[in-house]
């Protein structure tokens, strides 16, 4: 089909706005609107048919022109049959709704996106049966690039495809306006200098957080956890929702971290993003049960690569034993070192994870008496190794285990994480 033959079949429908005329030829010409393109092939129209040429259209597409020869008197347009008139009258209203609606809100970059009804949609591609669809731009993109000219000029923002602080979603339909503000990603390291808490705040998995009579109506198992130490003062700067916790790998509840864990909290959905981190960072760490290092602005990505990390780990273990310790067999222990170790789920975790054998390596093993039931372990281990289960054997699940080589069951263990080996990576 000729270019002017696909403009004059348009016409031909009812009447069409410019913008709905001129997006069936997106892809002709850089430089100019669909506006535009579709005033140039309405005029060449009106002049092929005050040339004499005989074309059939609605003619209150030419309402307004003036003919020399053409002996006609075009009927005032109705409302377009494709946009209901939409880019003439509504795109102006639903981005004056947008700037109310992100007013106090701070963002450098962002990104529009749209809902159209069933109604344009099929009006879209009734005219697209009729001209075909090469060469076209749907009309979903062109709302959003419209709204978004609109907002560049008004709010001194940037339009960003890729990574916007702020999505706006406009429901054409019911004239709607959502925004959402990218989370923010902030990277760290902590200490967790007690034990008790987890790493991650634990929702009442009975109420899902809504409070009921198995967690006192609290919504949650533990009073409070390393992402509720950190998240407080940054969920009050930031006037975020919530926090996600992201952390390199995480340590028992029971257990201490007395070295400085990598992690990335994202606080999602904002307000404000230009937050005094040094100031924050005092904040937290007037806890007494979490301590940070560091705080400092990071991204999505670097989540991505702190949830695939693998870090070899140091622990102290004091262990108590049922039995007195036998010295000839804890000499038995110096085979463990280096040694691969078969680990089977651990019966403690098997409600959230698969039931399958682990292979992990033991690599340095070294203790000090206490007592004669009490030993202090300095182990050091691959990423992934259960140290408890190491310890106790889990009742044969772990092999081979301190427990079985000294067969000595255990009574009790105090874990520390003394030592991250991040392989020289530096986190801030």
């Amino acid at each position: 089909m000729k270019v002017i033959d696909k403009a004059i079949e348009i016409l031909k429908q009812g009447s069409v706005c410019n913008n709905c005329l001129g997006r069936n030829y997106a892809d002709l010409l850089s430089g100019f609107s669909n506006e535009e393109r579709g005033r140039i092939f309405r005029n060449l129209v009106a002049f092929l048919l005050d040339s004499g040429e005989k074309i059939e259209i609605d003619t209150s597409n030419l309402f307004g022109y003036k003919f020399r020869n053409l002996k006609i008197q075009p009927k005032k347009p109705t409302k377009c049959i494709i946009c209901k008139n939409l880019f003439q009258e509504g795109i102006e209203k639903l981005t004056d709704k947008i700037i109310r609606k992100v007013n106090g809100l701070e963002f450098e970059t962002f990104l529009v996106g749209s809902i159209v009804s069933n109604e344009l949609k099929n009006a879209e591609e009734n005219i697209w049966e009729k001209v075909g669809i090469e060469g076209t731009e749907s009309i979903k993109s062109e709302i959003n690039r419209e709204i978004g000219k609109r907002l560049q000029k008004i709010l001194g923002k940037k339009f960003d495809l890729r990574n916007p602080d702020l999505t706006i979603v406009v429901d054409v339909g019911k004239g709607d306006v959502k925004v959402e503000l990218r989370s923010l990603y902030i990277l760290g390291r902590y200490q967790k200098l007690v034990r008790g808490i987890p790493q991650s705040k634990w929702l009442c998995r009975f109420c899902q957080g809504r409070g009921c009579k198995r967690c006192d109506f609290k919504g949650k198992l533990y009073k409070t956890s390393v992402q509720e130490e950190i998240d407080k003062p940054l969920l009050k700067a930031t006037k975020g929702i919530e926090s996600s916790f992201h952390g390199a790998g995480r340590e028992d509840i029971d257990a201490r971290s007395l070295d400085f864990r990598p992690f990335v909290i994202e606080i999602k959905n904002p307000t404000n993003r230009k937050i005094d981190l040094k100031k924050i960072l005092k904040e937290i760490n007037r806890s007494k049960k979490v301590q940070v290092s560091i705080l400092k602005i990071s991204s999505k990505d670097y989540v991505r690569k702190l949830k695939f990390a693998k870090y070899d780990k140091t622990y102290m273990a004091r262990v108590e034993f049922e039995k007195e310790l036998n010295p000839q067999k804890l000499k038995n222990l110096k085979k463990l070192s280096k040694e691969q170790i078969f680990q089977r789920t651990p019966e403690r975790v098997l409600q959230r994870r698969a039931d399958k054998i682990r292979r992990r390596a033991l690599k340095n093993l070294s203790w000090k008496i206490r007592g004669k039931k009490k030993i202090d372990f300095r182990i050091t281990a691959e990423s992934g190794l259960y140290i408890k289960e190491l310890i106790s054997g889990d009742n044969g699940r772990t092999k081979p285990s301190i427990s079985e080589i000294l067969d000595n069951k255990v009574k009790n263990i105090e874990l520390d994480v003394i030592r991250i080996h991040t392989k020289g990576e530096r986190f801030g």
